[in-house]
């Protein structure tokens, strides 16, 4: 008996890793039934599978395969199409896939895949991806820079790529702006200070170092009396380094550390300024989408994806990466122009509504798809 196609999710962790990987698996799954796959024919892979008792899950670690068990499942599924994230080349799971039937293999990438090169070494880039015949038919990445590493890093065809922008849930990001005090209450914030408001990893390179500098600053300029900063994500001791930082300064009783939350789209409600200071490679955060659909004026670093947010002064700031002074002078811009961060604010959710929506995600994926 002949059984319809069927796709196969790849994801390269374990199942019900969290919050970013679950908004993907949503989109990769909406996408699918859109691109015309019944829910029956929409199958998943995990690098450690916590139902094992699903019919249409594998445990499954992509980059190191055991044919025993996904060579059957490929072929009694029919399974002719497969989404893998972050799926590179040389990979032998690209082999096994082809040759137990599937047809199409794209490759979605949340990260950077090469640095830039040019010249001789990025024609022999070329050249040794069209020498190879186990690569992925398609890659999908979420930012233009992201792509450009594959392109003009790698030596992947323009033609074999997309950018995939992220898309935020538009009803659960949405703007009160300066009239919504719930993180005032929760945090114990005086209703009178603007909360900038910031919410990723704690690693160096995401630019909290220059967030907590620019507070220092602002203390010792004067600026900072009706302002507090909040910061989200921290885990265990994460936040040591920041708090020695700040311990004995005048902005040590403006910054708050809230830790790893659930309730980011109601702290984001109640803020005046998005900020994402990385100092290192950005890409396309989630985060500064979510801000964009709440209404927020951003100040971002100039960097790769991440300028791709915004428009610059029109919903927001781009800054020199890891240059706090600069943050501070934006800032202390956006907290004083009441009308200029009405402005941004206004047209932050605009271009949340009609460039960065999940809808809009799901319609680009169904369409690759397809």
């Amino acid at each position: 008996m002949n059984i319809a196609p069927a796709i196969l999710i790849m994801i390269h962790c374990e199942e019900h890793t969290g919050y970013a990987i679950s908004s993907l698996e949503h989109v990769f799954h909406q996408s699918a039934l859109a691109a015309g796959y019944s829910n029956e024919r929409i199958f998943w892979s995990y690098n450690g599978l916590k139902d094992a008792g699903a019919g249409n899950k594998i445990d499954c670690d992509y980059r190191n395969p055991n044919p025993a068990t996904l060579v059957p499942f490929l072929r009694n599924n029919n399974i002719q199409t497969v989404i893998a994230f972050d799926l590179g080349y040389p990979a032998k799971v690209i082999s096994l896939l082809k040759d137990n039937g599937v047809k199409k293999i794209i490759s979605y990438w949340g990260a950077s895949m090469s640095s830039i090169n040019t010249g001789l070494k990025l024609w022999l880039k070329k050249a040794e991806f069209f020498a190879r015949r186990n690569t992925p038919d398609h890659f999908v990445f979420e930012s233009e820079a992201m792509r450009r590493t594959a392109t003009h890093g790698r030596g992947v065809p323009a033609k074999a790529t997309s950018v995939l922008y992220l898309g935020v849930d538009t009803e659960k990001f949405s703007p009160n702006y300066g009239k919504d005090f719930y993180a005032h209450e929760q945090l114990g914030i005086p209703q009178e200070r603007k909360i900038i408001f910031y919410s990723g990893h704690m690693e160096e390179r995401k630019g909290v170092r220059t967030i907590i500098n620019a507070a220092i600053h602002m203390a010792t300029t004067g600026s900072l009396q009706n302002i507090q900063f909040v910061l989200c994500g921290n885990k265990g001791d994460e936040a040591k380094t920041y708090t020695d930082m700040l311990a004995g300064t005048a902005a040590e009783p403006h910054v708050t550390f809230a830790g790893y939350r659930k309730d980011i789209a109601a702290l984001m409600r109640s803020s005046s300024i998005g900020v994402i200071a990385s100092t290192g490679w950005d890409s396309f955060t989630m985060s500064s989408v979510e801000m964009m659909a709440s209404g927020l004026p951003l100040i971002v670093s100039n960097l790769q994806g991440l300028s791709e947010t915004i428009e610059n002064h029109k919903n927001g700031f781009l800054i020199s990466p890891g240059n706090h002074t600069e943050l501070a002078e934006k800032i202390f811009v956006l907290c004083t122009d009441t009308t200029l961060a009405q402005s941004f604010s206004k047209h932050s959710r605009q271009r949340a509504e009609q460039n960065f929506s999940v809808s809009k995600q799901i319609k680009t994926m169904a369409n690759i798809l397809r």
